[in-house]
């Protein structure tokens, strides 16, 4: 009876110890899980900054590019401002050059006046002559009165030479007059001509003044908003900065996380070699025979994971999907969905869903003799375990099934030296450890 209880309480220890197993390493492998869910949003808030990143450097250089080209403008703005300037002082020095003029004009006005006033006065005296003389000058009566021939012909050019130099007089005046009038209009003319000249070109001016005005406004903007936008760049890049030391610092956790459940499944091995040990002692005294065999499950640390047909091999091949030569990181045994897959070796699941082109996925550490493996089982119909879950060599994980890339139901299997880090990463050839 003792010995009985005794047997009951070792049991009971077992089961204890075994429970704290699976506990311990279901909640360690949830914080893996919640670690990499975190990273793979940390990465896809990564992505979505270094895309902001590049529409905002692309925004930069469009107002680079637009502010070059209004650049472009202002200093064409600017030549053609110089030349307008240029044109101004022209048309100036021409002002001044007929304002000169003019006033060289006005002395020579002013000569003319006098000689006008000249005559005036002189044709002013001949007219009270003629009144004088009862309205008239008669030259017969001063050629009639002459005493002598020579007289009279002295009488005759004097006579003559009046006439003429009243002729002349009224002949100069009139030629007086009209340069006075036309030396005034000339020039009257060309000043006009000359401030309206310079009234268009002052007008010019004042146009493209406003221009680069408006233009260096324009500029202006587009420096602030490129200032703005430069800000907003560098505050991205700080917190892509930010993000990508969390993003590592996550990895990092999830790498001992990782090597956390290694050992889990190091210690679960050694638990499960001491209660086999404690087994075969108690059947020993209680003089019972020996282990029978499992049925389907081989001897050592490793069993093959399902029965079938063996139809791939590890290395290149021909992708049955893509035509193409690929290197094929692992084996497939095929049969009908729903086939039992059982663990390949004691170990702890560190990855139980879909998983890409590999369909549904279950990947389980083992710790064999002190070196870390990873068995991976692609393509099931169904998953049985769950994460952290402490499994036997043999114990039921899934079934065969065609998920993911597959041509037809059959389990693709893995089997990693150290960690899973992708497919071609420390891949081995499982039948190094498994039979077929």
């Amino acid at each position: 009876m003792r010995k009985q209880s005794k047997w009951v309480l070792r049991v009971l220890a077992v089961a204890t110890s075994a429970a704290l197993l699976i506990s311990g390493p279901s909640a360690l492998a949830n914080s893996l899980n919640d670690l990499k869910k975190e990273h793979k949003q940390l990465e896809q808030k990564k992505d979505t900054i270094n895309s902001n990143i590049k529409e905002t450097e692309n925004k930069i250089d469009q107002n680079e590019s637009k502010i070059d080209q209004i650049m472009a403008q202002i200093q064409a703005l600017d030549t053609e401002i110089l030349e307008t300037e240029k044109n101004i002082s022209t048309v100036l020095n021409e002002i001044k050059l007929t304002t000169t003029e003019i006033e060289t004009l006005h002395a020579s006005i002013t000569e003319l006046e006098r000689k006008i006033e000249e005559r005036d006065a002189l044709l002013k005296e001949r007219i009270r002559a003629v009144q004088v003389n009862g309205g008239s000058v008669s030259y017969l009566d001063v050629l009639l009165g002459a005493n002598s021939f020579i007289d009279f012909i002295d009488r005759f050019s004097a006579v003559n030479t009046l006439m003429e130099a009243d002729r002349n007089i009224l002949k100069e005046q009139a030629d007086d007059k009209k340069q006075l009038e036309e030396q005034k209009a000339s020039l009257e003319k060309k000043l006009q001509q000359q401030e309206e000249s310079k009234s268009k070109l002052v007008s010019l001016k004042d146009s493209l003044d406003n221009q680069k005005a408006s233009k260096g406004t324009l500029v202006d903007q587009l420096e602030a908003e490129q200032s703005k936008l430069e800000q907003q760049k560098e505050v991205m890049e700080t917190e892509y900065e930010e993000i990508l030391n969390l993003s590592q610092d996550v990895q990092d956790k999830i790498v001992a996380e990782q090597k956390r459940l290694a050992e889990v499944a190091r210690k679960a091995a050694e638990e499960k070699k001491r209660r086999e040990a404690e087994e075969r002692k108690r059947q020993q005294a209680a003089g019972g025979g020996s282990n029978v065999a499992i049925p389907d499950v081989s001897a050592g640390s490793w069993t093959k994971p399902a029965s079938g047909r063996f139809t791939s091999g590890y290395g290149y091949r021909v992708h049955p999907i893509y035509g193409t030569g690929k290197m094929h990181y692992g084996v497939d045994f095929a049969n009908s969905t729903g086939t039992p897959v059982v663990s390949a070796a004691d170990g702890v699941v560190s990855y139980a869903s879909p998983l890409s082109t590999y369909g549904n996925v279950i990947m389980v550490t083992h710790s064999i003799d002190g070196q870390i493996f990873t068995s991976l089982y692609a393509h099931l119909s169904s998953i049985k375990v769950n994460v952290g879950q402490v499994v036997s060599k043999g114990d039921l994980i899934g079934a065969i099934g065609t998920t993911g890339n597959s041509t037809g139901p059959h389990l693709h299997f893995e089997i990693h030296l150290g960690n899973w880090e992708g497919m071609a990463k420390n891949s081995v050839n499982p039948l190094r450890y498994i039979s077929i």
